[in-house]
């Protein structure tokens, strides 16, 4: 029996997470709107039964805790319980041998086994109700030996019915609803005991129903609030949670936001100079190349005097959109590095290599087929390239001297008629144009 309590007490441990770990069985995620629960915090006294999916989600977080305290009361009674022999043999001594056959041999092990199956299921309320069923049986358990009893001390004996209501709604602390199924049924276990016993045995058994109903009321009460304050704290932690997480996403969003261009959802300048500082102490450690693709809107300035600001800015978005199709390595990075100028970072690659990928960004764009009547080259939207790689272990490499060459690269891209590639190694006395 050692082996098995630990084992329970294992399954059901706590983690520091808060609410504890998850159930048996998957939980299915429901949407919680904030919104509704500061309605029902602002009701100041919540039901004992929450609006779906809140039901849901309470049920979830408290059922671990539940079950502990369920597998503990549960090892408690099948141990403690066995103790009313004594009380047995005292008060039931003509049933004493009924006694120790249903308490030693059918309850004892009907706890033990009951115990094992509820910690293995996954519904938190079906848990809470099939609490019913072992304080049931020890009810009837106790009127039937007695009814059976011929004993006078049997009579005032009926009255242990009130210790096992007390045990389930103060000890166990049965959820409000349960509670009062089960505490009617031990009420009338009770009567039918009481009905079954000499009429003589009334002063003695119309107190003892007394007393019964008062224990009931009073615990009863005690399940409400106890139900009634769990709920409440639980709400009052999710709106903890719910504040914290928007607090996350809103700082995320700026984060977001400081890290991005917003016209063309691409990353800004600073985010730039971030990701190629951490790609070259990345590639300096490896021993690879870092490759930059530096592109240029042809004639810009005269596209957007020529159609306005607005159109400009589509056509900004559009050569944006471009580049993230044709660019989409898990190391790349795109940026707007200032007015029609974007500029890409990728890391690990030959400069034949990002030649051809500049190369295909160059006949993408043109085949958007952008019109740009005021172009002195050409009728539609181009875009001038200038392409470099650079080793961050070669002598005097540094980010600045990668950028300048992809920049002088680019120079030449335009100097050299437009719309086309040019690509420079770390040599920039070699230089390998690449006209359409």
């Amino acid at each position: 029996m050692t082996a098995l309590t630990a084992s329970l007490l294992q399954s059901t441990a706590l983690t520091p997470s808060g609410f504890g770990v998850t159930v048996p069985g998957p939980v299915e995620e429901t949407p919680i709107e904030a919104e509704e629960v500061e309605r029902l915090l602002n009701n100041g006294k919540p039901a004992l039964r929450l609006p779906e999916p809140l039901e849901k989600a309470f049920l979830a977080d408290a059922g671990p805790q539940r079950l502990r305290t369920m597998v503990i009361c549960g090892i408690l009674v099948a141990v403690i319980f066995n103790f009313l022999l004594v009380s047995d043999w005292l008060l039931l001594p003509d049933q004493f041998d009924l006694a120790l056959r249903l308490r030693l041999f059918l309850f004892t092990p009907g706890i033990i086994v009951g115990v094992f199956l509820l910690s293995r299921m996954a519904s938190p309320s079906m848990r809470e109700w099939l609490l019913i069923i072992p304080a049931a049986a020890a009810c009837a358990m106790n009127a039937w030996l007695c009814m059976s009893s011929t004993d006078p001390l049997a009579v005032p004996y009926l009255s242990s019915l009130a210790t096992i209501a007390m045990f389930a709604n103060s000890v166990v602390r049965m959820r409000f609803a349960p509670a009062a199924v089960l505490d009617a049924i031990i009420m009338l276990l009770y009567v039918v005991a009481a009905i079954n016993m000499p009429t003589s045995q009334a002063p003695i058994l119309i107190p003892g129903c007394l007393l019964l109903a008062c224990t009931m009321v009073f615990t009863l009460y005690g399940c409400y609030c106890q139900e009634r304050d769990d709920r409440l704290n639980w709400l009052l932690h999710l709106r903890e949670r719910l504040l914290l997480q928007d607090l996350e996403v809103a700082n995320q969003e700026l984060h977001d936001a400081s890290r991005s261009d917003m016209l063309t959802e691409v990353a800004n300048r600073r985010h730039f100079d971030e990701h190629l500082a951490e790609v070259w102490e990345r590639n300096k450690r490896d021993g690879g190349e870092v490759a930059l693709i530096m592109i240029d809107v042809d004639h810009f300035k005269a596209y957007n005097d020529r159609y306005g600001h607005p159109v400009g800015d589509a056509c900004l978005k559009a050569v944006a959109s471009a580049l993230k199709r044709r660019l989409r390595g898990p190391g790349d990075l795109i940026a707007r590095y200032g007015g029609e100028e974007f500029i890409a970072v990728l890391s690990g690659t030959s400069l034949h290599t990002v030649q051809g990928a500049a190369e295909r960004i160059r006949r993408g764009i043109e085949g958007l087929n952008i019109l740009h009547a005021t172009s002195s080259t050409h009728a539609v939207v181009t875009v001038s390239i200038g392409v470099t790689t650079m080793r961050p272990l070669a002598p005097g490499a540094t980010t600045t001297r990668l950028i300048s060459a992809a920049d002088e690269a680019l120079y030449q891209a335009k100097k050299g008629g437009r719309n086309r590639v040019v690509a420079l190694g770390m040599d920039l006395d070699e230089m390998n144009e690449c006209a359409p």
